[in-house]
């Protein structure tokens, strides 16, 4: 008997497949276990903070919304004390200008402390438009610290690598006790959050490669059999997608055309692992708004 837990985001689903630790692989010799050192320890935290983010990003977000970089100009930037009312106080205005609109704010954030001391905060955000005004126009109304750097999520829609750039700077401070923050970033109340799926498979084992059901493809180069070097037990992982014809409502699956408009006028675009590129700070921490 053997473990799989699955987790849906979307059009995609995740699934790993491993053996309890307590009662092994029945007919399978354990390999060697190690306990971990505290650097693999910060590896596998780092690891599961990328993961949960970038399921919390795939499954609220996609091709359109905002990724939005809020700098503060060198007289206007808070002490790290006063960073979370400053991120507090912004997000309440931006959340009654979409009101307003009947628009619902819907948000993940990351604020950052540089080497030198300059705050800034990494901002995923939906980006909504009507004949009058956009998102991109409201955030810049509400931030008055200094400017705004926008880039459009990409149409994709895999988001690991911008969750490992929001998360990692901040995850490094938090573990060595350099922040007052707890977790590496916050999120509004109202995004859905990925559920795993746990089911006990009645088998001593799987197939190295798995049976993938009809209308979904293996998503190429996610698949993953290997030992767990902790417990000595093999696992595996992949990661599986319905096919383009398999919507059944006449849509592709993938490819959708994103929502939005460009960035406005007097903006930049910012690359996630770019920052320094662009000019202004990079480094760490959240606040928890």
């Amino acid at each position: 008997m053997y473990d799989k837990v699955t987790c849906q985001i979307k059009d995609k689903k995740e699934i790993s497949k491993h053996y309890s630790g307590r009662y092994g692989a029945p007919g399978k010799e354990r390999e060697k276990k190690s306990r971990p050192t505290p650097q693999e320890m910060a590896k596998q935290n780092h690891w599961r903070r990328c993961r949960d983010l970038r399921r919390l990003i795939e499954l609220n977000f996609g091709p359109g919304d905002w990724h939005v970089t809020l700098t503060c100009e060198k007289d206007k930037r808070p002490t790290q004390e006063e960073a979370p009312k400053v991120l507090r106080d912004f997000l309440g205005i931006l959340r009654r200008g979409y009101r307003k609109r009947g628009w619902e704010l819907k948000y993940v954030v990351t604020c950052e402390t540089g080497e030198r001391g300059a705050v800034h905060w990494h901002l995923i955000v939906n980006n909504e438009h009507d004949g009058e005004t956009d998102a991109a126009k409201l955030i810049r109304e509400a931030w008055k610290k200094g400017r705004t750097y926008f880039s459009p999520l990409e149409e994709s829609g895999d988001y690991a690598k911008l969750a490992d750039y929001m998360v990692k700077e901040a995850a490094r401070r938090i573990d060595k006790g350099e922040t007052l923050e707890k977790m590496s970033y916050s999120r509004s109340r109202n995004l859905k959050k990925p559920v795993e799926r746990r089911t006990k498979v009645r088998a001593t084992g799987w197939r190295k490669d798995p049976v993938i059901p009809k209308g979904w493809e293996l998503v190429p180069g996610s698949l993953e059999n290997g030992t767990n070097k902790y417990t000595g037990l093999p696992y595996q992982r992949y990661v599986i997608r319905r096919k383009e014809e398999a919507d059944g409502r006449g849509q592709p699956v993938r490819g959708r055309k994103p929502k939005g408009a460009a960035p406005p006028d007097g903006s930049l675009h910012v690359s996630p692992g770019h920052g320094d590129e662009q000019g202004h700070p990079d480094a760490e921490q959240n606040g928890d708004a």
